[in-house]
Protein backbone atom coordinates (compact mmCIF):
# COMPACT_ATOMS: atom_id res chain seq x y z
CA UNK A 1 0.00 0.00 0.00
CA UNK A 2 1.09 3.63 -0.90
CA UNK A 3 0.28 6.58 0.70
CA UNK A 4 0.25 9.98 -0.60
CA UNK A 5 -0.43 12.92 1.55
CA UNK A 6 -2.40 15.56 -0.47
CA UNK A 7 -3.43 17.87 2.37
CA UNK A 8 -6.27 17.66 5.00
CA UNK A 9 -9.30 16.70 1.86
CA UNK A 10 -7.84 14.06 0.23
CA UNK A 11 -5.45 11.30 0.70
CA UNK A 12 -4.86 8.87 -2.30
CA UNK A 13 -4.17 5.10 -1.33
CA UNK A 14 -2.86 2.70 -3.98
CA UNK A 15 -3.38 -1.00 -4.10
CA UNK A 16 -2.17 -3.31 -6.81
CA UNK A 17 -5.06 -5.55 -7.33
CA UNK A 18 -4.15 -9.31 -9.07
CA UNK A 19 -7.64 -10.26 -10.29
CA UNK A 20 -9.77 -8.92 -13.43
CA UNK A 21 -8.41 -5.47 -13.26
CA UNK A 22 -5.35 -6.20 -15.40
CA UNK A 23 -3.11 -5.99 -12.61
CA UNK A 24 -3.45 -2.18 -12.64
CA UNK A 25 -2.92 -0.74 -9.41
CA UNK A 26 -6.01 1.36 -8.39
CA UNK A 27 -6.45 4.42 -6.30
CA UNK A 28 -8.38 4.75 -3.69
CA UNK A 29 -9.21 8.27 -2.28
CA UNK A 30 -9.71 9.68 0.26
CA UNK A 31 -12.41 12.20 0.10
CA UNK A 32 -12.74 13.99 3.31
CA UNK A 33 -15.01 16.37 2.69
CA UNK A 34 -17.98 14.15 1.65
CA UNK A 35 -16.78 11.56 4.17
CA UNK A 36 -16.34 8.97 1.51
CA UNK A 37 -13.29 6.66 0.42
CA UNK A 38 -13.43 5.90 -3.70
CA UNK A 39 -12.28 4.25 -6.41
CA UNK A 40 -12.59 5.51 -9.66
CA UNK A 41 -13.24 2.56 -12.32
CA UNK A 42 -13.57 4.19 -15.46
CA UNK A 43 -16.97 6.15 -15.37
CA UNK A 44 -17.76 4.68 -12.54
CA UNK A 45 -16.61 4.73 -8.89
CA UNK A 46 -16.77 1.97 -5.98
CA UNK A 47 -17.36 3.82 -2.85
CA UNK A 48 -17.62 3.06 1.48
CA UNK A 49 -19.42 6.07 3.12
CA UNK A 50 -18.85 6.93 6.74
CA UNK A 51 -19.65 9.82 9.29
CA UNK A 52 -17.20 10.36 12.33
CA UNK A 53 -19.44 11.26 15.48
CA UNK A 54 -17.02 11.80 18.30
CA UNK A 55 -14.42 9.43 18.87
CA UNK A 56 -16.50 7.40 16.92
CA UNK A 57 -15.95 6.48 12.59
CA UNK A 58 -19.08 5.11 11.59
CA UNK A 59 -19.26 2.90 8.55
CA UNK A 60 -22.35 3.44 6.70
CA UNK A 61 -22.60 1.95 3.05
CA UNK A 62 -19.71 -0.14 0.79
CA UNK A 63 -20.74 -0.01 -2.95
CA UNK A 64 -19.14 -1.16 -5.98
CA UNK A 65 -20.37 -1.22 -9.29
CA UNK A 66 -21.73 -4.94 -10.39
CA UNK A 67 -18.89 -5.38 -13.64
CA UNK A 68 -16.24 -4.89 -10.66
CA UNK A 69 -17.74 -6.90 -8.21
CA UNK A 70 -15.81 -9.80 -6.78
CA UNK A 71 -12.25 -8.36 -7.20
CA UNK A 72 -11.74 -7.09 -4.04
CA UNK A 73 -12.43 -3.98 -4.07
CA UNK A 74 -14.62 -3.08 -1.56
CA UNK A 75 -11.82 -5.16 0.65
CA UNK A 76 -9.38 -2.36 -0.18
CA UNK A 77 -12.53 0.36 0.54
CA UNK A 78 -12.75 -1.50 4.12
CA UNK A 79 -9.28 -2.04 4.58
CA UNK A 80 -7.80 1.65 3.86
CA UNK A 81 -11.14 3.24 6.39
CA UNK A 82 -9.98 1.01 8.98
CA UNK A 83 -6.61 1.70 8.85
CA UNK A 84 -7.45 5.39 9.00
CA UNK A 85 -10.09 4.73 11.72
CA UNK A 86 -6.97 2.70 13.75
CA UNK A 87 -4.25 5.06 12.72
CA UNK A 88 -6.86 8.88 14.14
CA UNK A 89 -7.76 6.45 17.50
CA UNK A 90 -11.60 6.00 16.33
CA UNK A 91 -13.82 3.52 17.40
CA UNK A 92 -14.98 1.24 14.97
CA UNK A 93 -19.33 0.81 14.38
CA UNK A 94 -20.37 -0.71 11.49
CA UNK A 95 -24.23 -0.42 9.91
CA UNK A 96 -23.06 -2.04 6.44
CA UNK A 97 -23.43 -6.03 6.15
CA UNK A 98 -20.05 -5.97 4.31
CA UNK A 99 -18.28 -4.09 6.34
CA UNK A 100 -19.30 -6.48 9.56
CA UNK A 101 -18.31 -8.97 7.45
CA UNK A 102 -15.13 -7.98 6.27
CA UNK A 103 -13.98 -7.25 10.18
CA UNK A 104 -15.47 -10.73 11.44
CA UNK A 105 -12.80 -12.41 8.51
CA UNK A 106 -10.40 -10.01 9.09
CA UNK A 107 -10.36 -10.15 13.39
CA UNK A 108 -7.28 -7.70 13.22
CA UNK A 109 -10.02 -4.80 12.96
CA UNK A 110 -12.23 -6.22 15.81
CA UNK A 111 -10.31 -4.32 18.30
CA UNK A 112 -11.32 -1.33 16.95
CA UNK A 113 -15.10 -2.12 17.83
CA UNK A 114 -17.22 0.47 19.90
Amino acid sequence: MILEDYGKSFLILTFELIMNLDQNDIEIVHNMPDNRFEVILEEKKAILIYMIRKSLFIIIHTEVPPPYEGQRIAANLNRAALNYAKKEGYKVRSYCSYTTMYIERNLEYAALLG
